[in-house]
């Protein structure tokens, strides 16, 4: 199946960190056809590369720096950039990334799906550099810096991104974040200072009273686990793991 010079490279960072050669107003490049181009066709004009390149920019979140040299060290600037070195390895990561996703779409093209969608950039990364769900990159965080450093990390992020398709925010994000922490490192403070977070911008979510009634149980705080899990329960009368974890609290199980 014959895809476009335009339909390849814009399904081609789904899953990269980093873009392939930057989106240049034909202004601040020469006026001379594109040069070094790999994986894109080589009969692409300037302005359908600055296309392509633009789609790249927007979806992660970077500049052009990200993946060109300067010809002046410090300065981003669209003039400074050598367009055409692969001096940077993210570069050719890039190059990687779009070939990958390419292939997916060949893969998905072969299926049969009618009206078959396109991968492109946006579909992972969403607007920002790394695509990870907010629960993995929240987990990562706490993992590297702590719980008090993730929580500012989140408010922070909350503040960027909410209401763009960047993270969920929903509450379960939190929650999953939460429950790991508890689980696997017996960190039952720390997962109760992710749940109260939580609460904090989601006062009336079950789940959230519920997953803080289970930590509390955890730790060993049967009042307070059962204050939790009733309080799910008033906002969700139905809420099966609730109503069982309130028994088991309740019977000092």
């Amino acid at each position: 199946m014959k895809r476009s010079a335009l339909a390849v490279p814009a399904a081609a960072i789904a899953f990269a960190a980093m873009l392939l050669l930057d989106a240049a107003p034909a202004a601040a490049q020469a006026s001379d056809e594109p040069k070094n181009l790999k994986v894109l066709p080589k009969t692409m004009s300037r302005r359908e590369v600055n296309e392509v390149m633009r789609s790249f920019t927007q979806a992660l979140g970077v500049r052009c720096i990200e993946c060109h040299v300067s010809t002046r060290p410090g300065s981003d600037r669209l003039e400074d950039l050598d367009f055409a070195s692969d001096e940077k390895p993210d570069k050719e990561i890039a190059r990687q990334m779009m070939r990958m996703v390419g292939s997916i779409n060949d893969q998905i093209a072969r299926m049969g799906i009618k009206d078959a969608p396109q991968v492109r950039c946006i579909t992972c990364h969403h607007g920002v550099k790394r695509p990870e769900t907010l629960a993995a990159l929240m987990t990562r965080r706490v993992g590297e810096k702590g719980v008090d450093a993730a929580i500012a990390d989140y408010r922070r992020l909350r503040e960027r991104y909410y209401g763009r398709s960047a993270y969920d925010f929903a509450p379960h994000s939190l929650n999953e974040v939460a429950g790991g922490l508890a689980e696997s490192r017996k960190d039952y403070d720390g997962a109760i200072r992710l749940l109260q977070l939580n609460l904090e911008f989601a006062p009336r979510d079950a789940d959230t009273h519920a997953t803080l009634g289970r930590v509390h149980m955890a730790k060993g705080d049967a009042a307070a686990a059962i204050a939790s899990l009733e309080k799910a329960l008033e906002l969700d009368p139905g809420h099966r793991a609730a109503k069982a974890l309130l028994e088991r609290a309740k019977a000092g199980r």
